[in-house]
């Protein structure tokens, strides 16, 4: 019979099923791609899971650092491999919810060119004041009637993220006004909050939750639906009458679309063991992390509910850029 391309596409997609059941021998080197520097935490996290996934999915998984445009240059990368669960991306939440609906010119569509694999963990955000705040400031209401009358500004790690519309939900509710000013991520906001250069951050409970442990900074609110186990004497917005602002931060795992539905499952359930080694657990216990996990239709849902969620908030804002 003469083999035609059609027969050894269909060969190849066989091919791949009969890998992921395991009738085959794994792939020799698989990649996650990162879009935040090396070192960072969003990095760890990927190399944690790698070492747990090789030797399972592949015979070697790296990581791979694409930086830049807040992660979206590595979904970019992403979304051109092979599908064939080889290459996957870990990815925030805000390049997958937020930015479809800030960038005028995305170059990608999270849902068409990706196919969710699961959540690997979450963390909530932390509305902190510092030193050039009045010490007297030291519940919410407090700083809501001192920002009335003084001019002020929150720092975020950057544009466009959930902090950045987190942020301004809180002003708009609260009837206040206060400038965003956006940093380059976490690493850049501590010194500044803590000199007293900037008053405030939207901030990322893991980076701060030492500070304030210590005095150094004072928490007012956390944005999750329920208290922090990490900060369990600091209320939750939505306890204090700013329900808008409620929301956590997640980081997931997406494959390229085409990528076949036995591959995902399977990558699916090693990610979900990797999350239960202990390596993996005890980073995320380290940086105020909480370990979630959802198969790829649940993770498929939540994208879908945040994105209506999310939509209104930051179309009211006015909020756009061009690339």
């Amino acid at each position: 019979m003469r083999l035609t391309r059609r027969h050894l596409l269909q060969g190849a997609a066989a091919s791949t099923v009969a890998w992921a059941h395991g009738a085959q021998a794994r792939p020799a080197l698989a990649r996650i791609m990162v879009g935040f520097a090396a070192g960072g935490t969003l990095d760890v996290i990927a190399r944690r899971i790698a070492d747990q996934l090789s030797g399972q999915f592949a015979d070697s998984v790296i990581v791979e650092g694409r930086t830049g445009a807040g992660g979206r240059v590595a979904i970019d990368a992403t979304k051109i491999a092979a599908p064939d669960g080889t290459t996957i991306v870990l990815s925030p939440s805000s390049p997958i919810v937020i930015f479809p609906h800030v960038y005028k010119k995305l170059s990608y569509d999270p849902v068409t060119d990706l196919i969710p694999i699961t959540p690997v963990c979450s963390n909530a955000q932390t509305f902190v004041v510092g030193r050039s705040v009045p010490e007297s400031v030291r519940t919410l209401q407090d700083f809501v009637s001192w920002a009335k009358t003084n001019k002020t500004f929150y720092a975020t790690p950057a544009a466009g993220s959930i902090m950045h519309f987190q942020g301004w939900a809180f002003v708009r509710q609260a009837g206040i006004e206060m400038t965003h000013v956006p940093y380059r991520g976490m690493a850049a906001i501590v010194p500044d909050i803590v000199s007293g250069a900037v008053p405030t951050s939207m901030a990322v409970t893991g980076d701060i939750r030492q500070l304030v442990e210590a005095g150094t900074l004072r928490a007012l609110a956390v944005t999750s639906a329920q208290r922090s186990r990490f900060l369990p004497n600091v209320p939750t917005f939505a306890e204090l009458g700013y329900d808008q602002v409620t929301g956590v931060d997640w980081y997931g795992l997406f494959a390229p679309a085409k990528t076949p539905q036995p591959v995902v499952e399977q990558l699916q359930q090693m990610i979900h063991a990797a999350m239960k080694a202990k390596p993996v657990g005890d980073f995320l216990e380290q940086m105020g992390f909480d370990s979630y996990t959802l198969d790829s239709a649940q993770l498929a849902s939540r994208i879908r509910e945040e994105t209506a969620r999310w939509t209104p908030i930051v179309k009211q804002s006015g909020f756009e850029l061009d690339n």
